[in-house]
């Protein structure tokens, strides 16, 4: 996560600092003009050299620029950031991917702008110029309320994030700098052919997504590691890739060890003869990282949320993969952010998880959702693309993370069909009964049932899932076996959990003495029996600590 570039621009000088890897499809072209960086992994790299019949790497990109100049970067997929530097123009386009998997933050005070990949780098970069930097207040409450930040929104006041899809126009002679769209997965109109037509075509575009991101690792010469668990998309993205000659050498699966999730995953692998690597959770040791998960969230989601991805990558022994292969938000395009049948506007419903801080973010919250007339849209901005991703940034230490759920085409065909179609994830079940019948074989991790009829749907969600954590829990008095991983269970068992969060809020409350209201807050939040109270609380500490 320290990778990337920084860029400082003011009256009198551009500085530009540079620190790719030079791996993967990385490109940095400096000698003439412009000065061309793209730092990731470009998916469709093969198709756009043969596309442009461009003989090498820097050709293709020399000739995109002269052709599209900035808008070059709406040709690119993948998992990617960079920068042009055009010096006759004198302009700085800064861009990031479809999903803004790949950060970019950026401030303008009074004639300087800067610009860095890393917030916390950032964050010294203004420090080291003199100027004060302070929390955004309005963030804080936003990231008590909803476990990660709204829209382009960061920690720190006056800093932002590059929105996804996105790319920022600076013009170095002016110091002016405006935010630009280049794609957005938001249809203009609603998909009109029939159902039978639109699944035949999602299944093309997703058979081609997999195979792209496969094809990857060929070019290279990278063995296949796939992601695989107890859930639905996992297994679809999986399958694809054995039904058309690209079977795994790796499948990775991490849970609480016994749960559904790894005897899903293992029994998958099993009959699939995929070789099986598996990290057992079980200790809960690994909450005790909270330093090392608040600087790779940077402050811009709540820090458990990839805490046992960092555990699990660490244990990896599978080595010389390309990129980890992912199902990452396969169920949110194809359903889950649509609460009702028809379009929506939206509401906190699905983002709001402590209810008790919306009064503080109402203001905030309200002017956001009122730029949104889908419910869907808004939310694969503010939970599919802000919140879950935190576990791809964990990953990154290692290798990108791609799914195939994510390339521009398939989101942008997904949210054109309409939400009676995809509600209650009617039309992904369509779609592998038509198309990879083999997922509906196994039980599916969110409803303990195969999800081979609608009707499981319901009853799964409803009744025998909620049934089963009850069992489970109240019972039985075995909460660790009613999730993949069971963090209160783990608090309550250990008392080295327990000590070290006590300790790291007795530490760090001081850090909050300017801030008398919500000192007091974090104070009451921590007090709480639930760990997940805690993790807010200790959240925010972490925070203060990393920045201020």
């Amino acid at each position: 996560m320290k990778q990337g570039f920084s860029i400082f621009i003011s009256e009198t000088q551009t500085e530009i600092k540079t620190f790719i890897s030079g791996k993967n499809d990385d490109f940095h072209f400096q000698n003439e003009n412009p000065e061309i960086l793209i730092e990731g992994v470009l998916l469709n790299k093969k198709k756009l050299l043969r596309d442009y019949a461009s003989k090498d790497y820097q050709t293709l990109i020399l000739e995109l620029y002269r052709q599209k100049k900035e808008k070059l970067v709406a040709e690119l997929e993948g998992e990617f950031r960079g920068f042009i530097y055009d010096k006759n123009l004198k302009k700085i386009y800064v861009f990031t991917n479809a999903t803004s998997t790949q950060r970019v933050f950026y401030t303008k005070i009074g004639n300087a702008v800067f610009i860095d990949t890393n917030l916390v780098r950032l964050n010294k970069s203004l420090k080291n110029k003199n100027l004060k930097t302070a929390p955004d207040l309005d963030a804080v409450y936003q990231m008590l309320c909803f476990g990660s930040l709204l829209e382009n929104k960061t920690i720190l006041e006056n800093v932002y994030k590059l929105l996804d899809g996105h790319f920022l126009e600076i013009d170095t002679d002016e110091i002016k700098i405006e935010e630009k769209q280049y794609f957005t997965p938001n249809p203009k109109e609603y998909y009109s052919k029939s159902k039978e037509k639109a699944i035949r075509e999602i299944h093309e575009i997703f058979e081609d997504s997999v195979l792209m991101e496969y094809e990857k690792d060929r070019e290279f010469s990278k063995k296949h590691l796939a992601l695989l668990s107890g859930g639905l998309d996992s297994r679809v993205a999986m399958m694809y890739a054995v039904k058309n000659g690209m079977k795994p050498d790796n499948v990775f699966c991490f849970s609480q060890s016994g749960y559904y999730d790894e005897k899903i995953s293992r029994k998958i692998a099993e009959d699939y003869g995929l070789h099986y690597e598996f990290v057992a959770l079980d200790s809960g040791l690994f909450l005790n990282k909270i330093d090392e998960l608040a600087e790779i969230s940077e402050g811009l989601v709540l820090y458990t949320g990839g805490i046992h991805v960092q555990y699990a990558v660490g244990k990896l022994q599978f080595q010389d993969f390309g990129v980890f292969h992912s199902g990452q938000i396969g169920d949110g395009v194809l359903g889950t952010f649509n609460s009702v049948p028809k379009k929506k506007k939206p509401s906190a419903f699905r983002i709001l998880l402590n209810p008790d801080f919306l009064p503080k973010v109402e203001n905030t919250f309200n002017s956001v959702i009122k730029k949104y007339d889908s419910e869907e849209i808004f939310l694969m901005r503010n939970i599919a693309f802000n919140r879950p991703l935190l576990g791809a940034h964990v990953l990154q230490q290692k290798a990108y993370q791609t799914s195939p759920f994510m390339t521009k085409d398939f989101m942008k065909l997904a949210l054109s069909f309409p939400e009676a179609w995809k509600y209650k994830h009617k039309f992904y079940l369509e779609w592998i009964s038509e198309y990879c019948k083999e997922a509906t074989k196994y039980t599916w991790e969110r409803t303990l049932m195969k999800p081979n009829a609608f009707w499981k749907m319901k009853a799964g969600d409803y009744f025998l899932k909620p049934a089963f954590v009850r069992w489970n829990k109240h019972i039985l008095k075995t909460p660790q076996k009613a999730s993949m991983y069971p963090y209160q269970y783990y608090y309550d068992i250990y008392p080295e959990i327990r000590e070290h969060y006590q300790n790291y809020f007795d530490e760090n409350i001081r850090r909050l003495e300017n801030y008398s209201e919500l000192k007091e807050e974090i104070r009451k939040l921590f007090a709480k029996p639930n760990f997940y109270s805690k993790t807010h609380a200790i959240n925010i500490l972490a925070i203060f600590k990393l920045y201020f």
